[in-house]
């Protein structure tokens, strides 16, 4: 029973590594693992007859961990850190099956009892730790180095106790104190580092999301632009064919010594000149896409946008996070406003610098009452409330401050960066 325990602790562990390892398991591989496990398993009978069972123990990451993770780098040329993370995470997984046999050992009294109920569960755990949970530690694998070597820290860190503390010497059973906190220590020091890591890679792709969003922004307005263009080329080559019956016009309304159709035809053709111009809000190129890229929405929900702009080409602050703040402030306006009676849809933007601060205000009306929480809008329903909480991260990143006032049915968003 012992060795039959020990045979499917090693088809476990050779088996659950190559999983977190995204090894497939067709024809070929299911059979060179297996053999691999049958050389390891008469490695392991040598040492058990040369050393004992104490001596066999000893040198278990000898003849065991270490060729397994050669295995795993020679054959099939993974990298040393990846296949140390494979053996050391499917090493912890062992302790599942070690727990419920120890468990079976005291209810029973019975070792061989213990040994086959460990050798049913570690077939069973290995199925089921395949099939669901070796996936996503596998996507770890993909990750840069930083974030291998921060999950490799719990199952290295067991492999050592276990080892140190139970095989080498008996300070597990030696009631020691330190020994007892050494685990809480290491999850400890395992959570505080996972936590810093998690919120660099959430940051990081925070703002590839903003950058992915602002290229995006860019190729659509990039569209807008060239149509733009075009309409704007044919309006003009209209305007320079009827040029010639402009100036009769003019001129007959002169020689009849009619003024004031003269200058009413005059102001006409202003107008039309106008029309064919593009909009320019201000001198800064991000602040013009995105006043263009919301333009064409507010025009067909008729809504007004009543702006004072006043900033240089270049601002203190990235294109992509003035992309997240403005983007999200005009489009929680846009939302805001669309509810709203026709004459009632406007939307007041301004944007500034003041003693080398950038401020933004945006300004409208709402249909709805506003819950506000901490001093924050609370949206409703599901996927909204992201804009206000991405501006108010922004802010707070480049040390700038923003407020959100909902008063005498006017909403108000303020930013200073």
């Amino acid at each position: 029973m012992g060795m039959l325990n020990n045979s499917t602790i090693l088809l476990f562990g050779v088996f659950v590594s190559a999983a977190v390892l995204s090894i497939p398991f067709h024809k070929k591989n299911t059979f060179i693992l297996l053999f691999f496990c049958l050389g390891i398993n008469a490695l392991q009978y040598i040492c058990y007859s040369k050393l004992g069972l104490k001596g066999a123990e000893w040198f278990y990451p000898l003849h065991t961990h270490l060729p397994s993770v050669l295995f795993f780098c020679l054959y099939y040329k993974h990298k040393v850190l990846s296949s140390f993370y494979a053996v050391l995470s499917a090493y912890l997984c062992c302790q599942l099956s070690k727990w419920l046999s120890l468990l079976a050992w005291v209810l029973s009294g019975e070792l061989w009892i213990a040994y086959g109920i460990r050798a049913v569960i570690n077939v069973i755990l290995g199925v089921l730790i395949i099939r669901y949970f070796a996936p996503s530690m596998a996507v770890i694998l993909t990750k840069p180095i930083r974030t291998v070597l921060i999950f490799s820290i719990l199952p290295a860190a067991y492999y050592l106790f276990d080892y140190i503390a139970t095989v080498y010497t008996n300070m597990l059973y030696s009631g020691s104190e330190a020994v007892y906190e050494f685990l809480p220590f290491v999850f400890c020091v395992a959570y505080l580092v996972f936590s810093v890591v998690y919120f660099s890679e959430y940051e990081a792709k925070c703002e590839a999301e903003q950058l992915n969003r602002l290229m995006e922004m860019k190729r659509a307005q990039s569209e807008k632009e060239i149509e733009a263009i075009k309409r704007s080329e044919y309006a003009v080559s209209l305007l320079r064919h009827d040029m010639r019956h402009f100036l009769n016009n003019f001129i007959s309304f002169i020689e009849q010594g009619d003024a004031e159709k003269a200058k009413s035809y005059i102001r006409e053709v202003i107008a039309s000149v106008d029309r064919t111009a593009m909009q320019k809000y201000c001198d800064n190129e991000i602040v013009n896409m995105i006043l263009s890229s919301y333009g064409n929405e507010m025009n067909e929900k008729g809504i007004r946008l009543h702006h004072s702009i006043q900033v240089p080409s270049r601002l203190p602050v990235s294109d992509v996070d003035l992309t997240s703040i403005l983007s999200n402030g005009l489009e929680n306006a846009i939302n805001a406003v669309s509810d709203l009676d026709p004459d009632k849809r406007t939307i007041a933007l301004d944007l500034r610098m003041f003693d080398d601060k950038l401020l933004l205000s945006i300004k409208n009306p709402y249909a709805h009452k506003v819950e506000m929480v901490d001093d924050i809008p609370q949206a409703k329903g599901n996927g909204h409330g992201l804009g206000t909480l991405s501006i108010k991260y922004v802010a707070e990143k480049l040390n700038g401050n923003c407020q959100f006032i909902a008063k005498d049915e006017q909403f108000v968003l303020r930013v200073v960066l």
